[in-house]
């Protein structure tokens, strides 16, 4: 069996499916179409072990493709970046003031 996170981080593991998201548009468009509750059900669940899972990760030599699991860990650590500007700085999942304005990426 393929475990979906490291050991120390299993606890996260019911988050992998929907939040362990590699592509970083998707990760935005994920953010941008959430509600507020979950962006923060998400970001307290995960934010206490943030500093852990980056010392986990760092341990890895960029160099080379990581397992899985950490390859997962990592994914959500960025998808905790993404939704901490919600959280942190906006008070919601858009930026302040831009309507409905989506980005895409063109390339």
């Amino acid at each position: 069996m393929t475990m979906l996170l490291p050991d120390a981080f299993s606890a996260l593991a019911h988050l992998v499916d929907e939040w362990a998201i590699e592509d970083g548009h998707q990760r935005y468009l994920k953010r941008v179409s959430c509600t507020m509750d979950k962006i923060l059900a998400f970001y307290n669940e995960v934010f206490p072990h943030a500093e852990n899972a980056v010392a986990y990760i760092n341990q890895y030599d960029y160099q080379q493709a990581l397992p899985a699991d950490v390859a997962n860990l990592r994914n959500l650590m960025y998808s905790l970046i993404t939704v901490s500007l919600a959280v942190e700085l906006w008070g919601q999942p858009r930026v302040k003031h831009s309507a409905n304005t989506i980005l895409t990426r063109l390339s």
